[in-house]
């Protein structure tokens, strides 16, 4: 399921963009932990180098955490121009005929 068809089915933009929001925090947390947790698998079972491959997963998480948080303000801040375009089209005919 993508994101714009969470949107329409629940006929409220703004909970999807709260969860989005809301799993941001997550990213930063998830990262790393996966990150760790399979440079650790790697070095136990596969390369014998134990510091080594828990460090370079914990960084890649890190990256990966950041990235999933840009890309997550992105379609935020997508969300938000398309709301308010569309608040913009629809107030602006009745503010034209309060000025006449």
């Amino acid at each position: 399921m993508t994101k714009e068809n969470k949107n329409n089915e629940n006929g409220n933009p703004l909970f999807g963009m709260l969860g989005t929001a809301s799993a941001m925090g997550m990213h930063m947390v998830s990262g790393p932990l996966v990150g760790a947790g399979l440079g650790y698998l790697c070095d136990t079972y596969i390369f014998d180098s134990f510091p080594y491959g828990s460090a370079i997963g914990v960084v890649l998480g890190i990256f990966a955490g950041f990235r999933n948080i840009y890309l997550d303000a992105k379609y935020l801040q997508k969300e938000q121009d398309r709301l308010d375009a569309a608040k913009q089209n629809q107030t602006s005919p009745d503010k034209e005929n309060e000025i006449h």
